[in-house]
Formats: C-alpha cells, structure tokens, sequence
C-alpha cells in the first residue's frame, strides 16, 4: 500500500501513520503550510506541503502520485461560524476528489468523516444507521455532510469510502481531555446532561477500521459508522475516568441556560479575539439530543470489524497518557479500577 495522509499532526491522523508504518505501507503525509512542523513525523514518511485550499496546488501535487490509497483525515471541528468550517471541511475534500479524478488510475479515497453528518438518535432503541435520512443540527455536521456529497459527486471516477465515527477517544487526544479534566477535579461539572447516552469509540479501533474500509473489495461506495456495540452515559465516562484515577468528584449538572450563555459568551470573545473555543453556540446544540448513538453493524458484517480496546481500559492508558504528558495532573490510580455497572443505554 502506497498511502497518502492529510492530517497527520492530528490526532486520528497520527494514529494511523503509525499503524500504516508498523504494517509495511509507504507513507506520504500531506500538510498544510501553517501546520509544518508542529508534529515531527517518523523518518520514514515522505512530507508534502499542501495549501488544501488552493485547487491548483492540490492538482499539481506529486503527493498523488502512484498512491493505491488516500485518507482524507484533516479537518476542523471546531470553528467560529459556517464559513470557516465549509473552508476547513468541505473546500479541501472538494479539491483532493477532484486531483484525484483527473489522474489515470485514481486511487481509493477513504473520508473520515462524522456521526455528526447524521445527526442524532430519534430514541435509545433506534441508533443512527447509514442508511437513514442524514440530519445534522448543527454548522459542524452540515459541513461534514457536505464534504461527503462532495466527494459522492466523483464517486463515478474514484473508489470513495465513507467513514463516520462517533466520538473518538485516545492518547493524543484534546477533545476528551475536558472531560477528563472534569472527572478528576473536586467538582465534575456536566455540560451535556449527565444522562445523555453517546457511542463511543477508541482510536486504535477506529485507525483499524479505516484501514479496513481502504482494503475490503466491496467497500468502495458505501458509507460506515465505527463505534462499540455498547454505549454509554457521560455519567458512566466521568465515573470510570474518577475511579482509574482516584477521585471522587461531586456532579453537578450545569443548567442549560447557563450552558446557553457560556456559549454566547464564548463566541462574542472569539469574535474579537478571533480564536476559537471550546464551547459556543454550535457546541452546545450537540447537548440537546438524548441520544447521539449509532449501529456499526454494517462494518461488522461487510469489514470484519470489531473494536478490540475495552472501554475500561482504554480510559485507563488515555488517562495515564495525560498525566505522562503533563496535560493532566496525576492522582495515584486505583488498581482495582472498574467501569461502572450502569444499564442505561
């Protein structure tokens, strides 16, 4: 396999160079000018230095080059409005699928994209499936649907394979990282309502996953969420995150006017400063919804796939990771750490 990568100072992106690499595939990694530099790559991944904006200087890139396989993991999932989430989501897939299409064999494009681009759950026994009517409700997911229909528009010329994870947990991870925060700290606050029941999915499975999706034959055309088979509550999270570490945090769930306004908030300060935040006003719709759950049934029967990392233990080494990386303060974790018995989903 002669794999090219886009974002691969990333989180996922990371992730699967280095599984790409311990399986024997070549690797090129396509970046973007501001990113270079941020993350050292291994020796043995060839750089290419991509403004994915500039159609031009997508299509003229020798990075596509006898490639067998391109992962388009780059993205932005966080943003200040739906403009700069269509530049950072949708503008750069619409060019990579057209470089792609103007070649004389063109590769096959694995696109990492969202449950968001799904949208939620009607109910606990009714989990998303890709065959559903999509429907985003917030400027992130409507921007990962469009990259997809984007791509599906060169589906006739390149082999595309959608893939949709749910959220995606990990070393390396910033997204979590909040909620880890929370969950060891005296007081575990609750933006999304406690009960709120979300799938779930460890990024060595989910690089797993696409890797499969970019080998299975029948793949090419059809659209699969990865997640584990059981989900859970973020009351369940925030618990088994405490007890790997030791705490004992007192919940308190934040009013969702309260929520409101901290997002308000939080997008008046980006627009003058001009930087975005964690919270704003499309982050807190993903709060609304009861359920945001899906069924990777699809990958089980058509890719082999089955996620492998239990959820326990993964908590447990992605916590161990912050605090070895110093983005978390360690606690002394408890050795007989165990997730939680809750039925809730």
């Amino acid at each position: 396999m002669l794999a090219v990568v886009t974002g691969t100072a990333g989180f996922v992106g990371s992730h699967l160079v280095d599984e790409l690499l311990a399986r024997g595939a070549t690797v090129r990694a396509v970046t973007r000018p501001r990113t270079h530099g941020r993350a050292p790559l291994d020796p043995r991944v060839e750089l290419h230095e991509i403004d994915l904006l500039d159609s031009a200087a997508v299509a003229r890139s020798p990075a596509w080059e006898g490639a067998t396989h391109v992962f388009h993991v780059a993205g932005v999932t966080k943003a200040r409005s739906a403009r700069q989430f269509r530049l950072g989501n949708v503008v750069p897939t619409e060019n990579i699928v057209a470089a792609l299409a103007a070649l004389p064999s063109p590769p096959r494009m694995v696109l990492v994209s969202s449950q968001a681009a799904a949208g939620p759950a009607r109910a606990a026994d009714a989990p998303v499936r890709e065959d559903d009517t999509p429907g985003p409700i917030e400027a992130y997911g409507e921007s990962k649907l469009a990259a997809e229909r984007a791509a599906r528009a060169h589906g006739a010329r390149v082999p595309i394979v959608i893939v949709r994870p749910c959220a995606v947990y990990g070393t390396r991870d910033r997204d979590f990282l909040h909620a880890f925060r929370q969950a060891t700290g005296r007081v575990a606050f609750y933006a999304s309502p406690a009960g709120q029941v979300i799938s779930i999915v460890h990024v060595r499975d989910l690089v797993d996953g696409l890797i499969r999706a970019a080998e299975a034959p029948g793949a090419a055309g059809r659209t699969y969420f990865l997640a584990n088979e059981a989900p859970v509550t973020w009351r369940t999270l925030y618990h088994a995150v405490a007890q790997a570490a030791g705490a004992a945090p007192v919940d308190v769930q934040l009013p969702r006017a309260i929520v409101l306004a901290a997002a308000w908030a939080c997008d008046a300060a980006s627009a003058v400063t001009g930087m975005t935040t964690l919270l704003s006003r499309h982050k807190a719709a993903l709060t609304v919804p009861g359920w945001w759950i899906c069924d990777a049934g699809r990958a089980r029967r058509e890719l082999g796939w089955a996620p492998r990392v239990p959820l326990q233990s993964g908590l447990l080494d992605t916590y161990h990771w912050y605090t070895r990386a110093g983005w978390l303060r360690g606690r002394k974790p408890s050795v007989a750490a165990r997730l939680p018995e809750e039925p809730e989903a």
